[in-house]
C-alpha cells in the first residue's frame, strides 16, 4: 500500500514538473531598450555619416566611402533614459560644414537601414541627396548646421 501510494505521488510530482513552463530570456536589446542602425552611402561620393539620439552631445561621425555602410550598434530605442522617446537623427555632409539629417523613431531590437542616394536634380534646399528610409520611402532631408 505505501509503494502504491509513493508510486502515485512520484507520478503527480513528475507530471506537475513537466508542466511547468519555462519562460524564454529577455533578449539583451529588448531589456536595455536598444537596436541597430545602419547607414548606407549608395553615392558616387565619400560622405560624413552620423547617427545621434536625445541630448547626447557625442557624435559618431564616420567617413563612408562611395558604397560603404557603416552600422551603429546599441543605439538608444524608446524607453531608454538617453532616448528622447525613441527618436533618432540620420546625418549626412561632404565636407563637415553643412549637414543634412532627417528623424524617426526607433523601437528596441530594431535593426533600421538607412541609404543615402544621390538626386538627379537638387532640391529646393540644395541638397544633392535622398534618403532611403527603412520602409523604402525617399525623402529630401532638412538642411542644419551641426555644431
Amino acid at each position: 500500500m505505501k509503494r502504491i501510494r509513493f508510486i502515485a505521488i512520484f507520478a503527480l510530482l513528475i507530471g506537475f514538473a513537466l508542466s511547468c513552463e519555462v519562460e524564454p530570456p529577455i533578449p539583451p536589446c529588448e531589456r536595455d531598450h536598444v537596436g541597430t542602425v545602419t547607414v548606407k552611402n549608395a553615392t558616387p561620393w565619400s560622405l560624413w555619416v552620423d547617427v545621434t539620439w536625445g541630448n547626447v552631445a557625442e557624435n559618431y561621425e564616420k567617413l563612408l566611402y562611395a558604397g560603404n555602410s557603416y552600422k551603429y550598434n546599441n543605439v538608444p530605442a524608446a524607453g531608454h533614459p538617453e532616448s528622447n522617446g525613441g527618436t533618432i537623427e540620420v546625418w549626412n555632409s561632404v565636407d563637415g560644414s553643412q549637414w543634412y539629417y532627417e528623424f524617426r523613431n526607433l523601437v528596441p531590437c530594431e535593426d533600421m537601414l538607412f541609404e543615402w542616394v544621390p538626386l538627379t536634380l537638387k532640391s529646393a534646399n540644395g541638397c544633392p541627396f535622398a534618403l532611403v528610409l527603412p520602409n523604402g520611402d525617399h525623402v529630401i532631408p532638412k538642411l542644419k548646421i551641426k555644431q
